[in-house]
């Protein structure tokens, strides 16, 4: 088997969006230079209505309060990421998740919080999480996913692959990647493959943030990314010709919003809410505002069958 085939069999642990800091090379959030900013907060959601038979089958527990508490991280553009005031967090996940909160009548206040910290949290201090979350078998037994999008991994270079990597063979090359993503899995499995080839190591580049692992390729400390499709195209749109996708994107993979557990009856209305909305053309109207609608779906499931 080869690398690539090991990669393209490895599925996402997450998924997400990309860099609203990388265009100026610091560390910190210095929202988009692209107008996508300026789109995000012109996305019309006026023809969105409350639908009292949805908004009737949400439980009690969601409910209570009127306000549908989302769990995202926001680090990940352009599905979700604070924008140009540092705070507020926008994207493609966040503009669904606000049309399917008015669907049901409720409110919507998203809580920026650490990746690894939204799932377990789901059902106590969020209601739902919505972070670019891959469905995978092993999530389905702790939470319930409703699919609302499709995405795949990629690689990105420097302007012209300076490097000439190889993506069938990484063995030796610097690659920078977000901790705990499938791409970190993927890679180190890899590195795995290269030593057992006699070739060396990966020379692994982990970050807590994307934005960390996109700054690391633009500035030549790494030699490759790895990250989610958007991600990684949004970076090079975002880097404005410093970067460019390398090859065709491995593993198309669901997405989903994350429910508790056994809350069927809020899974069942955000389902029926996701419906509604790509059957009146507002669920694609987001994409196609964020340009990411190579990635949409037509049906919304709730945990649908993945290996």
């Amino acid at each position: 088997m080869t690398l690539s085939m090991r990669l393209k069999r490895t599925r996402r642990t997450i998924v997400a969006g990309v860099v609203s800091i990388v265009a100026c090379l610091s560390l910190m959030a210095c929202g988009t230079s692209d107008g996508l900013d300026a789109q995000q907060a012109n996305i019309d959601l006026s023809d969105v209505h409350t639908n009292p038979t949805l908004a009737a089958m949400v439980s009690s527990e969601v409910s209570k309060d009127g306000v549908l508490t989302v769990g995202s991280n926001a680090t990940w553009a352009p599905a979700e990421f604070t924008g140009e005031d540092n705070e507020t967090v926008i994207g493609f996940d966040i503009d669904i998740i606000k049309a399917v909160a008015k669907v049901l009548g409720l409110k919507v206040k998203v809580v920026n919080s650490a990746f690894s910290t939204i799932i377990p949290s789901v059902g106590s201090k969020f209601d739902v999480g919505i972070s670019g979350f891959t469905i995978t078998a092993e999530r389905e037994k702790t939470v319930t996913f409703v699919q609302h999008y499709s995405a795949g991994m990629s690689y990105a270079v420097r302007k012209g692959n300076p490097k000439r990597i190889d993506p069938d063979n990484l063995c030796g090359v610097r690659a920078s990647v977000q901790v705990g993503t499938a791409e970190e899995t993927a890679l180190e499995e890899s590195s795995d493959a290269c030593v057992k080839a006699g070739k060396p190591r990966i020379d692994l580049q982990v970050y807590e943030q994307q934005t960390q692992a996109t700054t690391a390729l633009i500035t030549g400390r790494s030699d490759v990314m790895y990250s989610d499709t958007p991600v990684s195209a949004y970076a090079v749109k975002q880097t404005k010709g410093k970067l460019e996708l390398l090859g065709a994107p491995y593993d198309i993979a669901p997405q989903g919003i994350v429910v508790k557990k056994g809350d069927d009856a809020t899974a069942k209305a955000i389902q029926g809410a996701l419906q509604e909305l790509m059957d009146s053309g507002v669920y694609m109207r987001i994409l196609k505002a964020w340009g990411v609608e190579d990635g949409a779906i037509e049906k919304a499931v709730i945990n649908p069958h993945v290996d």
